[in-house]
Parts: structure tokens; C-alpha cells; sequence
């Protein structure tokens, strides 16, 4: 089971950088339930250059975060102030923190926003809702479905089915004979 909840951060000239691991949070917190790895997921969104961006200024944002094999970093967006483009879109998942997101060039500012998910742990399933189903469905009303005219509908039009592709089977079979 998961949680999601609205992230935002911002970066400008007095915060260049800044690092996303709710895990190292949660421990300087004192909390360690949710102390776990693979338990946060990050999706980036969207990035949006704020309003008093200086017309002209180049801002670029890099992030830095696990790859497969090393670390990665590279540039994710590049927004110029004054421009047509204040905002971009971002489709960024970020499976295991830390994360660490820099202002490599300009002073912003420089809005990042998505979703942070949380998972719990709990294993969600549909086999527990169906046995709790047929627990409640006594034997009477399992005889009452089986003989309902919807499902004697689905049971009839496979029954033939299977005839006219079996008599379709044989027509070819005697056109190849000849």
C-alpha cells in the first residue's frame, strides 16, 4: 500500500542546492518507522521559472541520483527569464533517495513540483477481498448465479461458438480433400 504527497522545492540564489532523502530526515528526527530503503519514490512533474527570474538569465538544474550501475548527473532543464517558456514538463522517477537537485547557472527562482510516495509495506491484494466475498454468499445464492440468465447468456453463446468453429473446421477439412 502507498501514500502519495504533493512535493515542491525551490532553488535561487540562497539555496542552490538542495538534497531530497526523506530517510535521512526521518532518522535525524528521531522517527525510524519509516526508516526502511525503497520505501520513498519520487516523481518530478513539472519545473516552473518564478516570476522574478532577471529577462535574459539562463537558469539550468542538474540532478545528481543512483543510476544503474554509478551515480548520475546531468541537466534537466534549462529556462531563460523573459522567455516564452516559464514552465516545463517533467516526467522524472526517482526510485530510491537521495536525490540531490543544484542551480548550476542563474539565481532563479526555480520551482520544482511532483509527488513523493510512501510505501507502508502492506501487500494489497484482491485474494483477500474475493474469499471475504464468498464467505458472505451463502450456497443458495452461489446456486442463484449459476442458474441467473445473464451468466445461462455467456454459457450459450460459448457453446455456439465452439459449434461454428467446429463445423467451420470441418467444411475445410472436406475442401481440402478435394
Amino acid at each position: 500500500m502507498t501514500e502519495d504527497y504533493f512535493w515542491g522545492l525551490t532553488l535561487d540564489g540562497s539555496k542552490k542546492k538542495e538534497v531530497w532523502d526523506p530517510e535521512l530526515k526521518a532518522a535525524g528526527d528521531g522517527n525510524e518507522s519509516q526508516g526502511l530503503r525503497g520505501e520513498h519514490t519520487l516523481l518530478v512533474k513539472q519545473i516552473v521559472l518564478g516570476p522574478e527570474a532577471k529577462d535574459g538569465e539562463v537558469n539550468v538544474v542538474e540532478v545528481e541520483a543512483m543510476g544503474y550501475k554509478a551515480d548520475v548527473k546531468y541537466p534537466i532543464a534549462v529556462m531563460k527569464g523573459g522567455g516564452p517558456n516559464y514552465q516545463a514538463v517533467l516526467d522524472l522517477l526517482f526510485p530510491d533517495p537521495p536525490v540531490t537537485f543544484h542551480l548550476a547557472k542563474g539565481s532563479g527562482p526555480v520551482h520544482l513540483l511532483g509527488n513523493h510516495t510512501v510505501g507502508t509495506g502492506e501487500l494489497v491484494g484482491d485474494d483477500d477481498e474475493d474469499e471475504d466475498i464468498e464467505d458472505e454468499l451463502d450456497e443458495e445464492d452461489l446456486d442463484d448465479l449459476e442458474e441467473s440468465p445473464e451468466r445461462n447468456n455467456v454459457e450459450e453463446k460459448k457453446r455456439k461458438l465452439a459449434q461454428a468453429n467446429n463445423k467451420n473446421k470441418g467444411k475445410k477439412a472436406r475442401t481440402d480433400d478435394k
